[in-house]
């Protein structure tokens, strides 16, 4: 493997390659796609925690947490396209040095072959540039970077070109009328809510139409490890949920038992396919119908160890909510109980019309115990996939 130190560079032996920022703390980590100005030409060029993938798919971040991915195909990267940024930001804005580790990794086939370590003693920054493939004479390489910026990540993406939403009003010129507007896209929103003890909910006003409100389970896809939870050891961790409408219909959507659900019938929620072992890019999703939010009480979202040993915290999972024209709400899977197979991870209820998002994360021994403790009446038999 090729250690680098900030300004080296290495060539790259494939196009498929793995990008990786492993860190000692959660961090945030983002991708930005340059031409030849260094700046993106739209917000489709950015991709993190609320943006998994650019339009063409050619980047994916594929984990979060403390070891976090962007799986790019160079093969596939628009000719135009000069440059790939990778950075990473400490959460709320705090100094990188908070992170206490810090490292970005170039893997092909699964081996690592490039290696930049960040020296974070002393770094008063909240957010770094840590690295970048680059075009060379038609060849792509890869430089350790590792620039620091104040500010977190707004300055930092305002410098890669991305138009951010913000609340701070600017007024145009009274000297003269302010011409008509294009049409664009709305601007791109970096706010993100971490649902933790100390701030368990969070509530979203009323609106005739949420839009789809799409509920995504992601755990570590990265390093293969070694012993019990070794993803080779065929570990399978499911989403699932309980779900009751206005009417008191009660339904559970898992894929055991191929309770698949329906988002254009009741009970207006649908699991969207089964990762049986982590290795599909993204994890796996749940689909809340938020046109029909007035017609659902409540989904209860869970976790469960199909396969494997429970190990909560070698997992890095991670629970996240989109809801359209909000910021991703998430909520992490690593405080369980190791002997514990089941989580309840967060509930959403209709509270007037309105959602309220509240942090769970209380683990269980199965579906009977997590049923009886929250009070749903079930009745559970043995069911496999």
């Amino acid at each position: 493997m090729v250690e680098l130190t900030p300004g080296g560079n290495a060539p790259l032996s494939d196009s498929k390659v793995t990008v990786r920022v492993i860190s000692g703390l959660a961090a945030d980590i983002s991708s930005f796609r340059l031409y030849d100005s260094g700046k993106v030409r739209g917000d489709a060029d950015m991709v993190f925690y609320g943006q998994k993938q650019n339009d063409d798919t050619s980047i994916q971040m594929i984990s979060d947490g403390t070891n976090s991915a962007f799986t790019v195909d160079l093969s596939r990267m628009r000719s135009d396209v000069q440059r790939i940024a990778f950075t990473a930001t400490a959460e709320q804005n705090a100094q990188i040095t908070s992170l206490r580790s810090l490292e970005i990794q170039v893997e092909v086939n699964g081996q690592s072959v490039i290696r930049g370590q960040v020296e974070l003693q002393g770094r008063p920054e909240a957010a770094l540039i840590l690295g970048e493939l680059y075009r060379r004479n038609q060849e792509w390489k890869f430089r350790f970077i590792s620039q620091g910026f104040n500010g977190g990540l707004q300055p930092l993406a305002e410098h890669f070109g991305v138009d951010i939403d913000s609340s701070t009003a600017t007024s145009a010129p009274t000297s003269a009328p302010a011409p008509t507007p294009t049409p664009a896209a709305p601007p791109i929103s970096l706010s993100k809510v971490s649902l933790t003890k100390e701030a368990p909910r969070v509530n979203l006003a009323k609106k005739d139409n949420f839009g789809v409100i799409k509920v995504n389970l992601d755990w570590n896809q990265g390093k293969k490890k070694t012993g019990l939870f070794a993803r080779s050891s065929g570990i399978d961790l499911d989403i699932g949920a309980f779900v009751k409408t206005r009417n008191g219909n009660r339904d559970v959507i898992q894929a055991l038992g191929e309770r698949f659900g329906s988002m254009n019938s009741s009970p207006y929620v649908e699991l969207q396919g089964d990762d049986r072992t982590g290795a599909v890019t993204g994890g796996e999703w749940l689909h809340i119908s938020g046109q029909h939010w007035q017609e659902l009480e409540e989904v209860l979202i869970f976790a469960f160890i199909y396969q494997g040993t429970p190990s909560w915290e070698n997992t890095d999972g991670v629970v996240t909510i989109h809801i359209p024209g909000q910021g991703p709400i998430e909520t992490r899977l690593t405080d369980g109980n190791n002997r514990q197979g089941m989580c309840a991870i967060a509930r959403l209820s209709n509270v007037n019309g309105s959602i309220e998002v509240e942090r769970i994360n209380q683990y269980f021994s199965g579906h009977k115990e997590l049923d009886k403790a929250f009070g749903w009446g079930f009745s559970w038999g043995r069911g496999s996939k």
